[in-house]
C-alpha cells in the first residue's frame, strides 16, 4: 500500500474516531439543515452516524452491493465493518432513500478543526480505494440529491481521493456546477492482473524467467537455510499471533510508532479477519516472523487485494520480500481468485509481476470566498511545519 502524499498529510496528526457516540437526534438548526438536503418529496438523504444503525443497514447494503459493478471491496459492508470501530476519523455515512428503501450510500469522513473544516470519502486514509454504493439503475439521481446534501453541511475542503468509482467523478461534475471550486486533480497508477488456472501456468508464461527465478527459489533457499522455518495463515485459534507478526514486520519495513501500529492496523487486520474479507501469510523463523503480506478479498466478484507487506531486514539476503509477493499470488491462484490486484501505487517492482494498470483520481475542492482562499495558502505551510518538526522528533526521513 502506497499512501500519496495528500493522503498521507490528511492522516498526519489524526484525532481517533469516536464511533460509539449516541445516533443523531436532528432537532432545532440541524434539522432544518437535513431537511433542506431532501432532493424532491420521495428521495431524502439521511446520515448514519453510529455502528448500530449502520449494522441495521446489512442487508440493504449487501444487495446493493452485489448489484452495484463499481464496488470495490473497501466500500462492502464487510470491510467498512471491520474499519469503522476503528477509523481514525469521524465518520458517517449518507444514504440516499427513494420511497422509504435505500438507493445509495456515501461514506465520508471528517477531520481538522473549526478553522479548516476537512471532509474525505469514507475509508480514508486505510482504505486504498474510496467510493460510493448505489442502485445502477438510480444512480445518477442519487448523485443529484448527494451534490446538495453534501452543499448543505459545513466543511472548508472536500477531498476525494483515491477514487476508483466513475460515478464520483459525476459527483465532482455536479459540485462545480454548482459553483464550488476544483483546486486540484490527480492520477495515481495502480497494478493488477487477471489470474490464471494454475501457479504454474502464471510462472512459465506471466512473468519474465529472471523475476521467475528470483521468486520461486526463494522458499527453497529459507528452508534450507533456516531449520525452523515454515509458512502459516491463521484460525481462529491464532489469529492475534498472526495480526501480530504481520504488524511487526511491516513495521520492520516501514518504521514508525509501533504502538500505534499494533492499535491501528492490527485492529483493522483482526477485525477484518472476523467479517470474512481478510488473507493473511507469515513467513517463520521457529516463533520468529520474517515476512508476512495482508490481503482483502472479495469471494463474490474473486478480487485478491494484496493490501500490506513487510520483511525482517535481518534475513535481507535470504529475499523474504520477494518470497511472501509470489506466495501472496500463488495462495490467490489456488483459492481460485481471478484477478490479483497490488492496490495503491505504481512501485516499480509491482510491474514484474502485474501487467495491468487502472487509473485512482484524487481531487480536492472548496468553496468559493475569501475563506476557502485563505485556507488554502496555510495548509502546504501547515504540513510543511508538522513535517519539520516530525523529523526533528523520530528522525530525517519521514513524509507525512
Amino acid at each position: 500500500m502506497l499512501e500519496n502524499p495528500v493522503t498521507r498529510a490528511a492522516a498526519a496528526g489524526m484525532k481517533e474516531a469516536t464511533v460509539d457516540s449516541p445516533i443523531t437526534t436532528l432537532n432545532g438548526f440541524e434539522a432544518e439543515r437535513e431537511r433542506s438536503i431532501a432532493h424532491a418529496p420521495a428521495m431524502q438523504v439521511e446520515r448514519i452516524t453510529t455502528l448500530a444503525a449502520f449494522d441495521a443497514e446489512r442487508a440493504r447494503w449487501e444487495e446493493l452491493q452485489d448489484a452495484d459493478p463499481h464496488v470495490s471491496v473497501f466500500m462492502t459492508w464487510a470491510w467498512l465493518r471491520a474499519y469503522l470501530p476503528v477509523a481514525r476519523m469521524r465518520w458517517s455515512i449518507l444514504v440516499v432513500r427513494e420511497g422509504g428503501t435505500a438507493i445509495a450510500y456515501l461514506p465520508l469522513a471528517h477531520n481538522g478543526f473549526f478553522l479548516d473544516r476537512e471532509l474525505f470519502l469514507g475509508g480514508n486514509p486505510a482504505a486504498d480505494y474510496a467510493g460510493m454504493v448505489a442502485l445502477p439503475a438510480r444512480a445518477d439521481a442519487a448523485i443529484e440529491a448527494l451534490a446538495d446534501a453534501l452543499l448543505a453541511r459545513r466543511w472548508d475542503g472536500l477531498n476525494l481521493l483515491d477514487v476508483s468509482d466513475p460515478r464520483i467523478e459525476t459527483l465532482v461534475k455536479r459540485l462545480v456546477e454548482r459553483g464550488l471550486r476544483l483546486e486540484s486533480r490527480e492520477e495515481t497508477q495502480c497494478r493488477w492482473c487477471e489470474l490464471p488456472a494454475t501457479w504454474d501456468e502464471y510462472i512459465t508464461k506471466r512473468i519474465t524467467a529472471k523475476t521467475r527465478v528470483n521468486m520461486v527459489r526463494v522458499e527453497r533457499r529459507l528452508a534450507e537455510a533456516l531449520p525452523g522455518f515454515r509458512i502459516s495463515e491463521p484460525t481462529g485459534a491464532d489469529v492475534d499471533a498472526h495480526v501480530d507478526a504481520m504488524v511487526t514486520v511491516h513495521h520492520k519495513r516501514q518504521g514508525g510508532n509501533l504502538k500505534r501500529a499494533h492499535r491501528r492496523v492490527g485492529s483493522l487486520l483482526r477485525n477484518a479477519y472476523a467479517t470474512g474479507v481478510l488473507r493473511l501469510i507469515i513467513y517463520w523463523d521457529g516463533t520468529r516472523p520474517i515476512a508476512g503480506a495482508a490481503a482483502f478479498v472479495d469471494q463474490p466478484r474473486s478480487y485478491f487485494g494484496l493490501y500490506i507487506i513487510g520483511f525482517d531486514e535481518d534475513y535481507d539476503k535470504l529475499s523474504p520480500g520477494k518470497g511472501i509477493i509470489g506466495r501472496a499470488i500463488r495462495t490467490a491462484i489456488e483459492s481460485g481468485y481471478q484477478r490479483f490486484d497490488f492496490m495503491r501505487g505504481d512501485e516499480e517492482y509491482k510491474a514484474r509481476y502485474a501487467d495491468e494498470v487502472h487509473v485512482l483520481q484524487q481531487y480536492r475542492l472548496a468553496r468559493p470566498g475569501w475563506r476557502a482562499g485563505a485556507i488554502a495558502y496555510l495548509r502546504p505551510k501547515f504540513f510543511d511545519l508538522k513535517l519539520a518538526v516530525a523529523n526533528i522528533v523520530y528522525g530525517p526521513g519521514r513524509t507525512l
